[in-house]
């Protein structure tokens, strides 16, 4: 008795999320695919084009002198001395 009323709970709550997958469907077809939009620039700002060429000194650039690296100090190695035991 009891396994009858669980089936029948199964099978409706089935019944339920197979109804809702057809109206998602269905709303997803009907919608359509949105496709981009594209704009061009021309028809927000007004510009004729005309470019005006100013010409500018041209300024040297300044020359920085570096300080001279000195050489790195050597370490002295250490000396090991491996004895042997006779």
């Amino acid at each position: 008795m009891n396994f009858k009323k669980i089936l029948k709970v199964i099978s409706a709550i089935v019944a339920l999320a197979a109804v809702a997958a057809a109206i998602y469907m269905a709303v997803k077809k009907f919608t359509g695919k949105k496709e981009p939009e594209y704009f061009d620039d021309n028809d927000f700002f007004e510009c004729d084009n005309e470019l005006e060429i100013i010409e500018a000194e041209a300024e040297e650039p300044a020359v920085e002198e570096a300080p001279a690296k000195e050489a790195p100090k050597k370490r002295a190695a250490k000396k090991t001395a491996s004895k042997k035991a006779e």
